[in-house]
C-alpha cells in the first residue's frame, strides 16, 4: 500500500478528530458516563435482557414471564429515551454520522466521478456487485 495514502489517511483522521463534532460526541459521551441515572437504567436495562435470555435458552421457557419482562425492557427503554443526556449522546452522534456520511460521500465522489452523485444505482454496472 502507498505511504503517501496512508499519511493522507492520518492527516485526515487528525482534522476528523478536531472537528467540532468529533470534539462534542466525544465530551457528550463521557459525560453520559458519568451520568448516574443514566448509567443506572442502562444497567437495569442490560439485566433484564440477560433475563430473557436466559428463560429464552430454557428446554421449557415460561412465555408470561418473558412478556412481563418484554414489558419491563420497553418501560426502562422510554425512561432511557427521556433522559436529557441520552438525548444529547443521540444528536451529537447523529451530528458525527452525518458529518463521515458526508466525508464519505466526497471520497465516493473523487474514486467514481462517473457515478450517481445523489447516490442510488448509476447505470454503470461495471464493478458493482449491487445488483445481481
Amino acid at each position: 500500500m502507498s505511504q503517501q495514502v496512508i499519511e493522507k489517511a492520518k492527516e485526515l483522521a487528525g482534522v476528523i478528530a478536531q472537528s467540532p463534532e468529533y470534539i462534542t460526541m466525544r465530551a457528550t459521551e463521557d459525560a453520559a458516563g458519568q451520568e448516574e441515572t443514566l448509567q443506572e437504567l442502562f444497567k437495569k436495562y442490560d439485566g433484564i435482557h440477560r433475563d430473557i435470555e436466559e428463560i429464552t435458552l430454557r428446554k421449557e421457557p415460561d412465555f408470561d414471564q418473558m412478556d412481563a419482562l418484554a414489558r419491563e425492557l420497553e418501560e426502562v427503554q422510554q425512561q432511557i429515551k427521556a433522559q436529557p443526556m441520552y438525548q444529547a449522546l443521540q444528536t451529537a452522534r447523529k451530528q458525527f454520522s452525518d458529518m463521515m456520511a458526508q466525508v464519505n460521500a466526497e471520497l465516493s465522489a473523487v474514486l467514481n466521478p462517473g457515478g450517481n452523485p445523489g447516490g442510488g444505482c448509476s447505470g454503470n454496472c461495471a464493478g458493482c456487485s449491487g445488483c445481481n
